[in-house]
Protein backbone atom coordinates (compact mmCIF):
# COMPACT_ATOMS: atom_id res chain seq x y z
CA UNK A 1 0.00 0.00 0.00
CA UNK A 2 2.48 2.66 1.16
CA UNK A 3 5.32 3.24 3.63
CA UNK A 4 3.05 3.19 6.69
CA UNK A 5 4.29 -0.33 7.50
CA UNK A 6 7.95 0.67 7.34
CA UNK A 7 9.80 -0.37 10.49
CA UNK A 8 11.14 2.13 13.01
CA UNK A 9 14.34 0.99 14.69
CA UNK A 10 14.61 0.97 18.51
CA UNK A 11 17.25 3.68 18.37
CA UNK A 12 15.56 5.72 15.59
CA UNK A 13 13.64 8.92 16.04
CA UNK A 14 10.12 9.26 14.65
CA UNK A 15 7.76 12.10 13.79
CA UNK A 16 5.19 12.64 16.55
CA UNK A 17 1.65 12.50 15.17
CA UNK A 18 -1.87 12.66 16.49
CA UNK A 19 -4.21 9.82 15.62
CA UNK A 20 -5.91 10.51 12.32
CA UNK A 21 -8.78 8.19 13.24
CA UNK A 22 -12.13 9.93 13.46
CA UNK A 23 -15.40 8.15 14.15
CA UNK A 24 -17.96 9.42 11.65
CA UNK A 25 -21.67 9.28 12.46
CA UNK A 26 -23.60 6.65 10.53
CA UNK A 27 -24.51 8.01 7.10
CA UNK A 28 -23.43 8.37 3.48
CA UNK A 29 -20.04 9.88 2.69
CA UNK A 30 -17.83 10.26 -0.39
CA UNK A 31 -14.59 8.29 -0.51
CA UNK A 32 -11.49 7.82 -2.59
CA UNK A 33 -9.67 4.47 -2.72
CA UNK A 34 -6.14 5.09 -1.41
CA UNK A 35 -4.86 1.53 -1.25
CA UNK A 36 -5.44 -2.00 -2.45
CA UNK A 37 -3.68 -5.23 -1.49
CA UNK A 38 -4.29 -8.84 -2.49
CA UNK A 39 -4.25 -11.02 0.62
CA UNK A 40 -5.04 -14.53 1.82
CA UNK A 41 -7.25 -15.04 4.87
CA UNK A 42 -5.54 -16.92 7.69
CA UNK A 43 -7.83 -16.20 10.63
CA UNK A 44 -10.32 -18.14 12.68
CA UNK A 45 -13.89 -17.76 11.45
CA UNK A 46 -16.98 -19.85 10.88
CA UNK A 47 -17.87 -17.70 7.86
CA UNK A 48 -14.54 -17.63 6.00
CA UNK A 49 -12.24 -20.57 5.46
CA UNK A 50 -8.47 -20.25 5.70
CA UNK A 51 -6.81 -19.71 2.36
CA UNK A 52 -9.62 -17.52 0.99
CA UNK A 53 -8.22 -14.77 -1.23
CA UNK A 54 -9.46 -11.25 -0.56
CA UNK A 55 -8.83 -7.66 -1.55
CA UNK A 56 -8.09 -5.28 1.31
CA UNK A 57 -9.35 -1.89 0.21
CA UNK A 58 -8.24 1.27 2.05
CA UNK A 59 -10.51 4.28 1.58
CA UNK A 60 -10.38 7.85 2.77
CA UNK A 61 -13.81 9.26 3.61
CA UNK A 62 -14.61 12.95 3.79
CA UNK A 63 -17.22 14.35 6.18
CA UNK A 64 -17.95 17.17 8.64
CA UNK A 65 -15.09 16.02 10.91
CA UNK A 66 -12.55 16.10 8.09
CA UNK A 67 -11.24 12.80 6.75
CA UNK A 68 -10.92 9.31 8.13
CA UNK A 69 -9.67 6.00 6.78
CA UNK A 70 -11.74 2.83 6.60
CA UNK A 71 -10.56 -0.62 5.51
CA UNK A 72 -12.85 -3.11 3.84
CA UNK A 73 -12.27 -6.69 2.80
CA UNK A 74 -13.72 -8.02 -0.43
CA UNK A 75 -13.62 -11.82 -0.14
CA UNK A 76 -13.27 -13.67 -3.39
CA UNK A 77 -15.98 -16.26 -2.74
CA UNK A 78 -19.16 -16.87 -4.70
CA UNK A 79 -21.51 -16.26 -1.78
CA UNK A 80 -20.22 -12.66 -1.60
CA UNK A 81 -20.36 -11.81 -5.31
CA UNK A 82 -23.09 -9.32 -4.34
CA UNK A 83 -20.55 -7.26 -2.37
CA UNK A 84 -18.01 -7.33 -5.20
CA UNK A 85 -20.78 -6.20 -7.56
CA UNK A 86 -21.79 -3.42 -5.17
CA UNK A 87 -18.19 -2.19 -4.77
CA UNK A 88 -17.37 -2.15 -8.48
CA UNK A 89 -20.70 -0.51 -9.32
CA UNK A 90 -19.99 2.09 -6.62
CA UNK A 91 -16.63 3.04 -8.14
CA UNK A 92 -18.05 3.26 -11.65
CA UNK A 93 -16.93 0.00 -13.25
CA UNK A 94 -20.64 -0.92 -13.61
CA UNK A 95 -21.02 -4.69 -13.79
CA UNK A 96 -24.37 -5.83 -15.20
CA UNK A 97 -26.30 -8.10 -12.84
CA UNK A 98 -26.61 -11.60 -14.29
CA UNK A 99 -23.65 -11.10 -16.68
CA UNK A 100 -20.01 -12.18 -16.26
CA UNK A 101 -17.77 -9.31 -15.12
CA UNK A 102 -13.99 -8.99 -15.07
CA UNK A 103 -12.95 -6.21 -12.68
CA UNK A 104 -10.15 -3.87 -13.62
CA UNK A 105 -8.14 -4.16 -10.41
CA UNK A 106 -5.41 -1.86 -11.76
CA UNK A 107 -7.87 1.06 -11.72
CA UNK A 108 -9.18 0.54 -8.16
CA UNK A 109 -6.71 2.92 -6.44
CA UNK A 110 -7.80 6.48 -7.12
CA UNK A 111 -11.42 5.47 -7.77
CA UNK A 112 -14.11 7.53 -6.11
CA UNK A 113 -17.53 6.66 -4.82
CA UNK A 114 -20.01 7.05 -2.00
CA UNK A 115 -20.78 4.54 0.72
CA UNK A 116 -22.99 4.26 3.77
CA UNK A 117 -20.93 3.97 6.93
CA UNK A 118 -22.20 2.39 10.12
CA UNK A 119 -20.68 2.30 13.58
CA UNK A 120 -19.28 -1.09 14.50
CA UNK A 121 -18.98 -1.84 18.23
CA UNK A 122 -16.84 -4.69 19.46
CA UNK A 123 -14.86 -5.79 22.48
CA UNK A 124 -11.09 -5.82 22.07
CA UNK A 125 -9.65 -9.28 22.63
CA UNK A 126 -6.45 -7.68 23.96
CA UNK A 127 -7.77 -5.04 26.37
CA UNK A 128 -11.35 -6.20 26.95
CA UNK A 129 -12.54 -2.63 26.24
CA UNK A 130 -15.47 -1.80 23.99
CA UNK A 131 -14.23 -0.15 20.80
CA UNK A 132 -16.07 1.63 18.01
CA UNK A 133 -15.02 2.05 14.41
CA UNK A 134 -16.67 2.74 11.09
CA UNK A 135 -17.44 -0.01 8.67
CA UNK A 136 -18.94 -0.09 5.21
CA UNK A 137 -22.65 -0.81 5.31
CA UNK A 138 -23.28 -0.41 1.58
CA UNK A 139 -21.58 0.95 -1.54
CA UNK A 140 -23.94 3.31 -3.36
CA UNK A 141 -24.51 3.57 -7.10
CA UNK A 142 -22.97 6.68 -8.67
CA UNK A 143 -26.28 8.30 -9.68
CA UNK A 144 -24.69 11.56 -10.79
CA UNK A 145 -22.49 9.69 -13.29
CA UNK A 146 -25.46 7.63 -14.50
CA UNK A 147 -27.52 10.80 -15.09
CA UNK A 148 -24.63 12.52 -16.87
CA UNK A 149 -24.13 9.42 -19.02
CA UNK A 150 -27.85 9.26 -19.92
CA UNK A 151 -27.97 12.97 -20.80
CA UNK A 152 -24.84 12.75 -22.94
CA UNK A 153 -25.93 9.63 -24.82
CA UNK A 154 -29.44 10.93 -25.49
CA UNK A 155 -28.14 14.22 -26.91
CA UNK A 156 -25.32 12.68 -28.97
CA UNK A 157 -25.72 10.99 -32.38
CA UNK A 158 -25.60 7.19 -32.38
CA UNK A 159 -22.31 7.19 -34.31
CA UNK A 160 -19.81 8.19 -31.63
CA UNK A 161 -16.71 7.91 -33.82
CA UNK A 162 -16.66 11.64 -34.67
CA UNK A 163 -17.77 12.99 -31.29
CA UNK A 164 -14.90 11.78 -29.12
CA UNK A 165 -17.48 10.40 -26.69
CA UNK A 166 -16.57 7.00 -25.28
CA UNK A 167 -19.25 5.18 -23.32
CA UNK A 168 -17.91 4.01 -19.98
CA UNK A 169 -15.03 6.51 -20.00
CA UNK A 170 -16.12 8.06 -16.70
Amino acid sequence: MNNENEFIGWGDSFVAEESNFKLFEAGSYPFVVTGFERKIYDGNSDKIQNGTPYAEIEMEFTGPLGTTKVLDRLYMVKKWQWKLTQFFTGIGQAPIVGQPFSPNWSQVVGSRGTAKLSINKYTSSKSGKEIENNQIDEYLEPKANAQAFQQTTSSQPQNTANTGFQPGAF
